[in-house]
């Protein structure tokens, strides 16, 4: 691909985390640096799918540098306790006489060997994804930050994860001192977003794209950061494709999100609803609420999944259910509510991020 028409060295809008490139959520990052300054124990980091979670982690893993302080960032929980002491094993070392005797660290004794490994140090643990694991390896977490002598413990994840823990692990909620959620960032930070993006491969300011572009790509994704940058990846390689010097606001207009199967014949057409308002999700159908709440804890169902958390009451069968389901489905598409990709054979579904950020809000 033709990057050097644009003087970049490499495509700038790969979806790869890079603490380097963080930018924004100012008050976000302050809440976080608060918890670990005051050696809190438990904080919990919540948003939706792209919002910038991992990104936030990793920028913490490299950025945060303070004497004495040891960090470990995992980038998935466990689903079994015992896997943590594989996990820290691998971080501190077994020692020789350990490993003469056969007699490893076990689940039981693994706080005192890891405030022995820490040696006065404070550790900073991080599990990103903690919404995928289980009730009984959240409880082992809890667990272990009471017994390790100075640890802060960041658990991230999709908005479920917080409720999970309220409604099924009230310890370790009660134990909880901060909580910050990743909403989306503003209009300025897309901006940053790319410019930081474009000036790290050699490019200069947010050239090749206008003002009015950058306003409209925030309008389209809604300030989520993983949105921006497919949407930006899209439009710079059609740009290239079509040998364009500018990307003008005029041509995000023409981005197609998701080609749809009309609901009115079987012909496939391309098209960009115009993204909608609270007072409008406010007015939808029961049937259509319970399917976007059902994509707010979890982003990219099948039909079937959604069935499966709604329930199929009222269905003469499953399929009919899921029949029903898909029905919905396209017409939430038609009005700008949800996207749709191809993973496979099997279409999956996820909330567009205007509707994401509405949701997040409230």
């Amino acid at each position: 691909m033709a990057f050097p028409k644009f003087g970049w060295s490499q495509d700038p809008f790969v979806l790869k985390i890079d603490p380097r490139l963080f930018v924004g959520y100012e008050e976000q990052v302050k809440a976080v640096l608060k918890h670990l300054d005051s050696r809190h124990k438990i904080a919990v980091l919540v948003g939706s799918t792209g919002a910038g979670k991992s990104h936030l982690l990793k920028w913490l893993e490299q950025e945060y540098d303070v004497k004495d302080c040891a960090k470990l960032y995992i980038a998935k929980p466990p689903l079994k306790p015992e896997e943590f002491v594989g996990i820290f094993t691998d971080i501190f070392g077994v020692s020789f006489l350990h490993k003469l005797t056969g007699h490893k660290p076990s689940l039981y004794n693994l706080p005192k060997y890891i405030n022995k490994k820490l040696k006065g140090s404070h550790l900073l643990l991080m599990v990103d994804e903690a919404h995928e694991t289980n009730k009984e390896v959240l409880e082992w977490l809890r667990v272990l930050v009471d017994q390790i002598d100075s640890v802060s413990l960041i658990l991230s994840g999709l908005p479920v994860l917080e409720q999970n823990v309220r409604d099924q692990l009230q310890t370790l909620d009660q134990r909880i001192t901060t909580r910050i959620t990743l909403t989306a960032l503003s209009k300025e930070d897309t901006r940053n977003l790319i410019q930081k993006r474009i000036e790290s491969v050699g490019g200069t300011g947010i050239k090749p794209f206008t003002d009015s572009a950058i306003d409209s790509i925030y309008n389209r994704t809604g300030g989520f950061p993983r949105e921006v940058l497919k949407m930006c990846d899209k439009l710079v390689n059609d740009a290239i494709e079509k040998n364009q010097d500018t990307i003008e606001a005029a041509n995000i207009e023409e981005y197609k999100e998701f080609p749809q199967e009309s609901l009115l014949n079987e012909q496939v057409v391309a098209f960009s609803p115009k993204p909608p308002n609270e007072d409008q999700i406010a007015a939808l159908p029961y049937k259509q609420k319970q399917i976007l709440e059902a994509l707010v804890k979890t982003d990219w169902l099948t039909p079937t999944d959604i069935v499966e958390q709604t329930g199929d009451e009222g269905y003469a069968t499953k399929g009919h259910a899921v029949r029903s389901i898909n029905n919905v489905l396209h017409r939430l598409m038609m009005d700008g509510f949800v996207q749709r990709e191809s993973r496979g054979k099997a279409f999956m579904y996820a909330l567009t991020p205007k509707v994401k950020t509405v949701f997040v809000k409230q």
